[in-house]
């Protein structure tokens, strides 16, 4: 490995992991410099632009809606000026149901597609859901409705009801360890990307 992929290594890492702790902070107009103009987004609550995206999430923000992240290291593989980065990520997301406070705890592995245009911007983020729980206030039990809950599916269903409660949907159709075939299109299409596809 040359000393110039060692530095776009080093750059695409602080790139994903400055993403996420600047949605978690607040941090807009760090978080918008991370994403290319024509970059998607393609995780539990939104498909959008990348743009769109950092919107969203400052209207959230605004909301009382603070998603978190407590990140893993970061995986690159680099092909020229493209280079796809993995990273495990656990996304802590505190509500209500009812009157009782909870925190969903979301195991997931986010894929970003970076491309260097002059600097490495982000082109694309997906995300790829592993398994979810929830925790209540020590004490306090809220009232679950048992069918809605069995009726999202098992990788994010606590995730999903939590969304439901602040007035979001979580897709249905997001790559997870129960729909193969999902997880498989998502690795086949990364692949592609990195390899000019």
């Amino acid at each position: 490995m040359t000393p110039d992929d060692l530095a776009d290594r080093a750059a695409i890492i602080d790139l994903v992991q400055t993403e996420r702790a600047a949605r978690d902070q607040g941090q807009w107009d760090r978080m918008a410099a991370c994403y290319h103009a024509d970059s998607t987004v393609s995780i539990s609550w939104i498909e959008t632009t990348g743009p769109d995206f950092v919107a969203a999430s400052k209207a959230a923000f605004a909301n009382g809606i603070r998603h978190l992240h407590r990140m893993s290291p970061t995986l690159v593989t680099l092909a020229g000026d493209r280079a796809l980065a993995e990273t495990g990520c656990v996304i802590l997301l505190p509500g209500k149901i009812g009157d009782v406070p909870v925190t969903v705890s979301a195991d997931a592995r986010l894929f970003a597609r970076a491309e260097k245009r002059g600097v490495w911007r982000l082109s694309r983020l997906a995300g790829l859901y592993l398994t979810d729980s929830w925790q209540f206030e020590t004490g306090l039990t809220p009232t679950i409705d048992r069918e809605r809950l069995a009726s999202y599916r098992l990788p994010y269903r606590h995730l999903s009801y939590l969304l439901a409660e602040s007035g979001k949907q979580a897709r249905p159709d997001l790559p997870g360890l129960d729909r193969p075939d999902l997880c498989e299109a998502l690795y086949r299409a990364e692949g592609a990307w990195l390899s000019g596809g």
